[in-house]
């Protein structure tokens, strides 16, 4: 027992370590698969080493090649900042490791996700008669919702039924469709029309009455409420009106902004996900929480057992009671961790107003960025600050490729380790992002990334064709033998 609290102090006072000190850290490093089979592909030994031998190379040869979607400068893509009482919440899931898919075996442990999920579904306005799941991800949820939307339309119908997508949908839609066996004719992308790429209720309305004329089955709609792209909230309350008219499933993938609810301005935003026959959302996003904490939240409740629920002979014993829930026929997994305490365990610590407070940061940090560079020379906005994200690009009069000289500049900054953003495109033109959820990220952070971007930006101009290739890894050294 001595040697376990020994290693469990070492790991305690490792992660303290990096909570205390990461805004002085690089953001992170990679390396080639031919460095890190050098470091890392050995046999297994036949004889235990020593604890502390085994951390000081995952502390050098894993940690040092990896970038921190916790790390304040990190503000690419969709990242994830826990905080400290969710990261112990899930060492406490990990040493308990309880099963949480059946009451009869972790009774606390579901009555602790039910908890959860009815302060989200009350947070988000949706009805008593609404029941979940913790998920694994938005992908997992999202494929769970669609699953649950399709068991309405007959097996024989399903060779026409069509789904409705946003164009500035998430990748885990049609990786959902294609998991479901659904034709890629099936999937439908309404493009957007107005400057902030939202999905609009006449545009749902205008495929739908198309699709009827063809002889197909319209069938179900996917909103974003905070798409991954731009952070774009679709026309939410037009959707629900053109899916209660024509009698279609209404999804809204609200994984990454449906936190903003917890402030007055996002409430108002999103207040028709109340509409929502069912929403994915994602706590290891904008809430503060340790990958993996997905959720998906369906109206009718029912409907989730209904379709998942399966009773083997070697599962007869655990049929719930009917004020019972047994997660594991809401959804896809039988095995599942018990996802809610960290949830729970961090609103309990923190409080509410933590993650209110939050959210509203992280909504001020985005104005003050677009402001930024709105006052920068050469930089210029493709889509207004949406929620938390910006998108913009470095473009300075008569730039001969625009795309190639961001394209660049991306590579070039996160080579620094001092920042780490991600790129997309918008209308074909290749686009920067600043997405802001981390709790630790302040303004002169985004000053220093706006300011390290015009830096790079101005040498890129001066030497265009200076070679570039960067590793992307740590400046000072190799990686170690």
């Amino acid at each position: 027992m001595a040697e376990c609290r020994a290693a469990a102090d070492a790991v305690r006072d490792w992660a303290l370590d990096q909570f205390a000190d990461l805004p002085d850290r690089p953001v992170g490093a990679s390396a080639t698969p031919a460095e890190l089979r050098l470091l890392l592909d050995h046999p297994p030994p036949d004889a235990g080493r020593p604890f502390a031998d085994v951390l000081a190379d995952f502390d050098a040869k894993i940690a040092a090649y990896a970038y921190r979607a916790d790390h304040p400068r990190y503000l690419a893509f969709i990242p994830g900042a826990p905080s400290f009482p969710s990261v112990l919440g899930d060492w406490l899931t990990a040493a308990a490791n309880y099963f949480a898919g059946v009451w009869l075996e972790a009774a606390g442990p579901a009555q602790v996700e039910s908890t959860v999920l009815d302060w989200f579904r009350t947070w988000l306005g949706l009805p008593e008669s609404t029941r979940g799941v913790l998920t694994g991800g938005g992908s997992e949820a999202n494929l769970t919702a669609l699953v649950v939307a399709r068991e309405r339309v007959a097996y024989a119908d399903r060779g026409r039924a069509v789904l409705y997508v946003a164009e500035q949908r998430h990748s885990s839609i049609d990786r959902a469709a294609k998991v479901m066996g659904i034709h890629p004719s099936l999937v439908c992308p309404v493009p957007p029309v107005d400057d902030e790429f939202r999905l609009r209720g006449r545009d749902v309305s205008r495929f739908v009455a198309r699709d009827r004329g063809l002889g197909l089955l319209p069938w179900a709609v996917v909103a974003n409420a905070g798409a991954t792209n731009t952070g774009t909230v679709d026309a939410l309350p037009e959707i629900a009106a053109v899916c209660r008219a024509n009698g279609l499933w209404f999804h809204v993938d609200a994984a990454y902004g449906w936190s903003a609810v917890l402030t007055e301005a996002g409430r108002a935003e999103l207040s028709a996900i109340a509409e929502a026959d069912s929403v994915t959302l994602d706590p290891h996003k904008w809430f503060a929480q340790t990958f993996e904490a997905g959720c998906v939240l369906v109206r009718d409740g029912q409907l989730l057992p209904a379709t998942f629920a399966i009773r083997p002979d070697y599962l007869q014993d655990v049929a719930p009671n009917d004020d019972e829930v047994n997660f594991a026929d809401h959804g896809i997994a039988l095995t599942r961790r018990f996802r809610a305490l960290k949830i729970w365990f961090s609103i309990q610590v923190l409080g509410l107003d933590w993650f209110r407070q939050m959210v509203a940061h992280s909504f001020g940090l985005a104005e003050y960025a677009q402001a930024l560079l709105e006052q920068t020379p050469g930089f210029e906005i493709l889509c207004k600050r949406r929620l938390s994200v910006v998108c913009f690009r470095y473009a300075p009069a008569g730039t001969p490729d625009a795309d190639a000289l961001n394209e660049r500049l991306v590579r070039d900054l996160r080579a620094t380790g001092r920042a780490f953003l991600s790129s997309t495109r918008l209308r074909g033109a290749f686009a920067l992002r600043l997405c802001f959820i981390n709790w630790r990220t302040t303004a002169a952070d985004v000053e220093e990334v706006v300011a390290l971007m015009a830096s790079i930006g101005k040498g890129l101009l001066v030497v265009p064709n200076k070679a570039r290739g960067v590793a992307d890894r740590p400046p000072h050294s190799s990686p170690p033998t």
